[in-house]
Parts: C-alpha cells; sequence; structure tokens
C-alpha cells in the first residue's frame, strides 16, 4: 500500500489562499452566510431616516438662512462647505448667547425707576430777570396741580394708662383685695409687642388669679384682653388739646382716633386703619384721605398733650400703612423739639407694567393681591397678615394687637405663652413672601427744630410734623424692556447673525414635520431609489491637503485616483517559478 503511494503523483492546484474553496483556511471549513443588502431594510424607521435627509436637503438648498445652502451644494468642494459649516455655527452660537442674556435682562431688570423735577432757577442781574425752567425725566410736569397726600402720624405714648381708669377698672373686676400683678398685667397688656410677649409672658401665666385655673376660665381682663385695654387707657380729651390741620384750628378728637399696632395702643391723624369703634365713642364716618394744596397757608398737622411726664413715640407713614415691625419710629418726643419737618418720596407706577410678572417688577399694584388685613395691598399689611398667619397656624390665635377679621381669634393671656414661645419663628422676614407696593410713599425726616430756651421754657407741650418744603419729586417706575421689546431684540440678533425671520421659524417646523411625514407616505418609491443610489455611490475622497488652492489647483474629480482600502486588495494567483518540475516528488 506504501507502495503504491509512493507512485503517485500529487498535481498543484491554481487555488488562491483566500478563496472559499481553499481548505487550507480554516475560516472557509464552515458555509458563510450572506450579508443581507442594506437596500433590503425598508422598514418605516428606515424610511423616516431617509425622509428627514432627504427633507434636510431641500431646507438647505431652498432656506433664506444666511450660508446654509453653501453647505448643501454638492459641487462645492468640502474645504469651502466647511469654511460656511463654520460661520454658519459661529453666528447660531453668538445667537444663543446673547438672546439668553436679553432674555435675563428680561426677567431681572426689565423696569427703570425715573423722576419727575422741578427746578426754579431765579437769576437777578442789572435787569431784573427771572428764568424758570421746567425738566421733566419721567411722565409728570404739572407740579403745582399735584394733589399731595399728607401721611398719616402715629402717636404712641410709652405709658398710655389712665392711673385713674386702671384703679376703677381693677377694682370692678377683683374688687377692693385685686391679686398683686394686676396693675404689672394691665399695663404690660396697653403696650404689648412681640417683644413684651416673649419676655414678660411668664411673670403672669403662672399665676391663676390672675389669668385663671382653666382655658375659658378667669378674669375679665384675661379672656378679652383688648376690651380690657380699652378701659384703662387715656381718653383723647385727657391726652391732647388745641390741634391744628393746616394752620386752622380743630377738634382733636375729631382727628385723632384709637388704633392698636404691634407696638402697643396709639392714637394716629390720617390713618385708614384706625379702630371702628371703642367704648367711650362710635365712629360712623367714612374715612377721608387728608391732602394739601401748593396754595394753603400750611402743610402741617399740630397737636398739643396735657402728658409732660413721658415719652411719645412718633411714626410718620402713608395712609394705607400701619406702624409695626417693618418701620421705626421717626422721632422719640421727649418735649425739647417743637417742630418735625420731613421730606416726601412717593413712587408709582405705570399701568403697562402689570404685562410684567411679579418677580420682574418686584411689585404688586394695590388690586392685584386681595389680603385679609386690607382692601389696599401694602408691604405692611402683607406682613402684618403673613405673621398672623403664623400665629394662627402655630398657636391657634392671634394677639389683641390685630384687628378682629374674621377666621381669627384674638388670644387670652394664658394664650400668649405658646406666641413667646414661637416669637423667633413669628417675626421671621424670611417666612413672608411679600413684596413692596406698586404705588408706595416713603417719608424721612429731614429738620427737628427745637424750642429756643434763652426766650422761654426748657419743655414744650406743643409739636408740629410738617413738610420741609413743596414736594417736586416724584419716582416713576415703567417698563424698559416689554415683551414686544423683547421680540424686537430676538428677531434682531438672529436676523443680524443668521438671517432668520419668524417665518424662517415656522418653515424649519413645516419641512421637518409635517413635509417629512407627507413624503414618507406619498414617495416611498423616490426615497428607496435614493437611498439605493447613495448606498451604491462610492465614497468621494477628500483632498485634506495644507496646499493653498492659489498654488496648486486641486485635482478635479474625474482625474483622482482611486486609492483601495488593504483589506480589500486580493493576493494574486499561485503561479510555479519557471523551473518548477511539472509535479511534486
Amino acid at each position: 500500500m506504501l507502495a503504491k503511494n509512493k507512485d503517485m503523483k500529487i498535481y498543484p492546484q491554481n487555488i488562491a489562499k483566500n478563496d472559499p474553496r481553499d481548505l487550507r483556511n480554516r475560516k472557509n471549513w464552515l458555509p458563510k452566510s450572506i450579508p443581507k443588502s442594506k437596500s433590503s431594510d425598508d422598514g418605516p424607521l428606515s424610511l423616516l431616516a431617509d425622509s428627514l435627509r432627504h427633507q434636510t436637503t431641500e431646507f438647505f438648498n431652498n432656506s433664506t438662512l444666511h450660508g446654509v445652502r453653501y453647505i448643501a451644494e454638492k459641487e462645492r468642494p468640502f474645504c469651502e462647505k466647511f469654511m460656511w459649516f463654520s460661520f454658519t455655527s459661529i453666528g447660531a452660537v453668538a445667537t444663543c448667547i446673547i438672546i439668553v442674556s436679553l432674555w435675563e435682562k428680561f426677567q431681572t431688570n426689565p423696569t427703570i425707576t425715573g423722576k419727575s423735577i422741578k427746578f426754579l432757577l431765579t437769576y437777578f442781574s442789572n435787569t431784573t430777570l427771572q428764568l424758570k425752567q421746567n425738566v421733566s425725566l419721567g411722565l409728570d410736569t404739572d407740579f403745582h396741580n399735584w394733589d399731595v397726600p399728607f401721611p398719616a402720624v402715629t402717636i404712641c405714648d410709652l405709658n398710655p394708662v389712665d392711673e385713674q381708669l386702671m384703679q376703677d377698672y381693677i377694682e370692678n373686676i377683683w374688687g377692693s383685695d385685686p391679686p398683686a400683678g394686676a396693675e404689672n398685667m394691665l399695663r404690660w397688656l396697653a403696650t404689648l409687642n412681640y417683644r413684651s410677649i416673649a419676655e414678660r409672658t411668664s411673670e403672669f401665666v403662672t399665676y391663676p388669679e390672675l389669668v385663671g385655673r382653666g382655658p375659658n376660665d378667669g378674669p375679665e381682663p384675661a379672656l378679652k384682653p383688648k376690651d380690657a385695654v380699652f378701659n384703662i387707657v387715656r381718653r383723647c380729651e385727657s391726652l391732647f388739646y388745641d390741634c391744628e390741620w393746616k394752620g386752622d384750628s380743630e377738634e382733636c378728637c375729631d382727628l385723632l382716633v384709637p388704633v392698636f399696632t404691634e407696638m402697643g395702643f396709639c392714637y394716629a391723624y390720617n390713618s385708614r386703619h384706625a379702630e371702628k369703634s371703642w367704648p367711650w365713642q362710635s365712629q360712623t364716618e367714612q374715612f377721608a384721605e387728608a391732602f394739601i394744596h401748593e396754595t394753603d397757608a400750611k402743610w402741617s398737622f399740630m397737636f398739643n398733650s396735657f402728658r409732660n411726664d413721658t415719652t411719645i413715640d412718633i411714626y410718620i407713614h402713608s395712609t394705607e400703612e400701619m406702624a409695626g415691625l417693618e418701620q421705626i419710629a421717626q422721632h422719640s418726643w421727649d418735649r425739647r423739639v417743637e417742630k418735625v419737618s420731613f421730606s416726601v418720596k412717593h413712587t408709582y407706577t405705570t399701568e403697562d407694567a402689570r404685562q410684567l410678572s411679579i418677580r420682574q417688577r418686584r411689585c404688586i399694584f394695590a388690586d392685584e393681591q386681595i389680603l385679609e388685613t386690607s382692601n389696599i395691598y401694602t408691604y405692611s399689611a402683607c406682613m402684618r397678615q403673613c405673621r398672623m398667619q403664623q400665629c394662627r397656624s402655630l398657636c391657634k390665635c392671634v394677639p389683641h394687637f390685630y384687628p378682629r377679621i374674621k377666621g381669627y381669634r384674638h388670644c387670652t393671656v394664658k394664650e400668649l405663652e405658646c406666641i413667646a414661645k414661637y416669637v423667633a419663628v413669628i417675626t421671621d422676614v424670611t417666612r413672608c413672601s411679600c413684596e413692596l407696593g406698586c404705588t408706595h410713599t416713603v417719608y424721612e425726616v429731614e429738620k427737628l427744630t427745637e424750642i429756643d430756651t434763652s426766650k422761654g421754657p426748657v419743655a414744650t407741650n406743643s409739636l408740629e410734623t410738617e413738610f420741609v418744603s413743596w414736594p417736586m419729586v416724584r419716582y416713576k417706575r415703567e417698563v424698559l424692556f416689554g415683551w414686544v421689546d423683547l421680540l424686537v431684540s430676538f428677531g434682531g440678533i438672529a436676523g443680524l447673525f443668521l438671517g432668520f425671520s419668524l417665518l424662517s421659524g415656522v418653515e424649519l417646523i413645516y419641512y421637518f414635520t409635517l413635509r417629512a411625514c407627507c413624503a414618507l407616505v406619498r414617495d416611498k418609491d423616490m426615497l428607496r431609489r435614493e437611498r439605493a443610489e447613495r448606498l451604491a455611490r462610492p465614497k468621494p475622497p477628500y483632498d485634506l491637503s495644507l496646499v493653498p488652492w492659489w498654488k496648486q489647483a486641486p485635482i478635479p474629480p474625474g482625474e483622482k485616483p482611486i486609492k483601495l482600502r488593504v483589506k480589500e486588495i486580493q493576493p494574486p494567483q499561485y503561479s510555479p517559478p519557471p523551473i518548477y518540475t511539472e509535479y511534486l516528488p
């Protein structure tokens, strides 16, 4: 058998190594699966991708945007396409950056506050010459016809208790043998504020004879502290006399009305938040705000006080506001000052600012937000309501210096212990989201006129509050950057950098939504044909050399050599050497 195999001749076969019939390659031992042609993928997602590709080319060729048509033109060299793509991208990025900055400006600072100022320049020379010039940086120029509201003047006696009334009230409640701390508790209730609640509540709640033993058990001052205060404070006729308004004598009790503030019991002139009724008098007249005119003899309010042994805090604020924690006393009157002169800074907002949000304009119109404590929105009323809500949520009641409102109950003396526990939380301004009113007025003391001790007594019983001069400045807040300005700015920037308009945006949406979907349904054959042509088309070679075109012109596409990839190059057919024997041994 071996001898026969020795005589066997083996002839070489002309089979290439990579030929599928060559068994020397282990890769050819198993049959290879024929790959599926890409053109056979005819699913809806593939057609949608082809439709979007087609619409992109159509949009680039027909769009009015600057530079994009050069990116899609097939005849353009690659470098030129890349150049236009870079320019267009830079323009798009610059447009986005500027638009974002404009949007931030619109959100944070869309308003401006200007002035209405009257300048009176008088110049005298050899010939009498008077020059009057009106300069308006705002809107108003008719300063003489302004109806200037006079501020509210709140007068808070640090010791408002009438000794005789308090003794009569104590005898009426406890008889001839009252508890030891009855007088101190009543004085404390008359000047009740958050600070005194935190510091002195514990002095009284531990005595059952003062506050009672049960929640609804106790004397009247402990259960109805506001009524108790009304019975012991000084009456108007025993506190004020010889009042004047604009130089004319007036009855003091017709002008001054009692008011409870967060600093205790006070009297106020020209205040909208006065008490509606009190035990010794009922107020039925409608509130009428006081105004001054430039032709008035005086722009002042004056009162005389019988009290010469105490200090009186003077608060000057707008009629809609109320003296509270947001304001400190402009002056503590100790009888050495006879006149307080103040200036006014009035700010109002134009109606076109309503188009902006509250966060943008940083103010709230008077009728924009309804409050429980006031019919007119003010910052102090909003903060007062916020503290009332905090008291109600934490302690189910509010201190008696707040008005009686539906849904709010006044605390008893024993319940003030809960208020004292949460004073820090209740008075935390960060818990209240209140903004200034769009129309608000600030009064600042400019001058204090002391009495002349060389000509008379060292103390005075009268105090006059007046305007230091006729108000000539109004601040106007108006829209600097509204929605129309924002739209114009967006359009101008987009048009400058990209040639973009509102209809260009409509075209962009149209091409890639409605038109792409319609082509997917109506032009399936065209999309398949374009895909087949794209896949069959050889990839064009790109000349990425750095030689400038003006030195060496690029080779035309038809003359460029075809470069093959290494894996596509097949090895040559096997051929024996020239002197190779006819057969192998």
